[in-house]
């Protein structure tokens, strides 16, 4: 029983470490917009982060999906288009799904994200928001207790809970006090190879 333990830790493990080297080398190939980039790195950091929250299963919907919220500002059109990848990604059996849970993918303005029930699984921030409206966000995943992932640089500081750093790697970078204020468990493995800020 302990080595089935330990052998499935070890495959989550090489699982998520191969996700970063891929998304690695995404940074390295990309071409074009930083924050574009950023934003598209991002979307596959936030299935992993989705993944690791060890309450998931009470965040699905009475069919049993796991609803996440593609949050824009004004365009409307790139939370769409990304909504649709995300529902896309994932390989294999997981294609479409997180941990077995089919996904609806929901591109929302922050007035419908504050009115839509139930409350998505998670938030993914498309746009970068002014500070009221971030400031709103965070609150609302806090309130909540919801992933709010923001891909663009600084953010996390400002106190969104999830985002990704680019330093020698890419690593997922969490704000650990939004992290201890929302209630959300994170799987540790996923801690251990992410960026904390205090």
């Amino acid at each position: 029983m302990l080595m089935a333990c330990r052998s499935t830790r070890q495959s989550l493990f090489w699982s998520f470490l191969l996700t970063l080297l891929v998304i690695f080398g995404e940074v390295n190939g990309a071409m074009g917009d930083p924050a574009e980039q950023r934003v598209q790195i991002g979307l596959r950091l936030f299935r992993t982060l989705v993944a690791a929250d060890q309450d998931l299963e009470d965040k699905t919907d009475a069919e049993g999906r796991l609803e996440l919220a593609l949050l824009y500002q004004n365009d409307r059109n790139q939370a769409e288009m990304l909504a649709e990848a995300l529902r896309e990604s994932g390989h294999g059996n997981e294609q479409g799904k997180i941990k077995n849970h089919p996904l609806r993918t929901v591109p929302v303005d922050l007035d419908t994200l504050k009115r839509l029930q139930p409350v998505p699984a998670a938030i993914y921030l498309v746009q970068p928001l002014p500070k009221p409206d971030l400031a709103s966000v965070i609150r609302y995943g806090v309130d909540h207790h919801r992933i709010v992932f923001s891909p663009f640089e600084g953010q996390v500081e400002q106190g969104v809970l999830a985002g990704l750093a680019i330093e020698v790697r890419v690593m997922p970078h969490i704000n650990q006090t939004t992290l201890r204020q929302s209630g959300i468990r994170l799987k540790e493995l996923l801690l251990k190879v992410a960026k904390i800020h205090e």
